[in-house]
């Protein structure tokens, strides 16, 4: 029996917990992100669902940070980047209780006592995470939305974690994952130019239309990506 521990990345986690209280380092909250949605993959894999909703949920209370922080790296008008960066704090201050509280302290806990995952056992798991990738594909396809396409991704990131766990190649789902990315951060960016917008903030003329731009043409990119690497999921 060759044993998948979950214990590297729930180091991982523990590392960057600290960074991402201080927010010194950008890194810190992502890397808690990415953290905690491998070790739900690993979860799944192990056919266990009982801790899958507190990691859920501290992935969820970090991702306006981390949202922001990306935004915050771009090229920006100065009056939404002051918006923006006002929002960040903001943010920060919802996290600060999530990262200080007992659930994640016990959820820490939990973790360290769970047994090393059977990688024989869980290969027949990958079947699961390459049927709903392309059941997600297929709506996309006839709905060619961005939900769907988000959907997509998640599942394509599962995917991969799902690969890199039992040890196998997901060099083609990277190249997905690199094209569906810019797609969503210039969704959430033009999302977060609109409620500016709708607060009464003035952007440069022609702005949002450039980015809008920018947005059908990382779309097109991605369908192109698609066609490209889709038929290597399964190889």
């Amino acid at each position: 029996m060759r044993a998948v521990p979950l214990d590297p990345w729930l180091r991982h986690l523990r590392q960057h917990l600290p960074l991402a209280r201080t927010g010194q380092d950008p890194e810190g909250v992502h890397q808690v992100r990415v953290a905690g949605r491998r070790l739900r993959v690993w979860l799944r894999l192990a056919g266990m669902r009982t801790l899958d909703d507190d990691l859920a949920w501290l992935v969820r209370a970090a991702g306006e940070v981390r949202d922001l922080k990306v935004l915050l790296q771009m090229e920006l008008p100065r009056a939404f980047r002051e918006w923006a960066q006002a929002r960040l704090e903001a943010a920060r201050e919802r996290l600060l209780p999530v990262l200080d509280s007992r659930r994640l302290e016990s959820l820490l806990l939990a973790l360290s006592l769970l047994p090393p995952l059977d990688a024989a056992a869980a290969e027949p798991q990958l079947e699961r995470f390459l049927a709903q990738v392309e059941r997600r594909a297929a709506l996309w396809t006839q709905e060619d939305s961005f939900d769907a396409l988000h959907a997509l991704r998640r599942g394509l990131r599962r995917l991969r974690y799902a690969l890199e766990w039992l040890g196998r190649e997901s060099r083609a789902i990277r190249s997905l994952q690199e094209s569906f990315g810019r797609v969503g951060d210039l969704h959430f960016t033009l999302a977060y130019l609109q409620r500016f917008a709708e607060e009464g903030g003035r952007l440069p003329s022609g702005y949002l239309q450039e980015r809008e731009a920018e947005l059908a043409k990382a779309l097109q990119k991605a369908r192109s990506t698609w066609r490209e690497h889709a038929g290597g999921l399964r190889s």
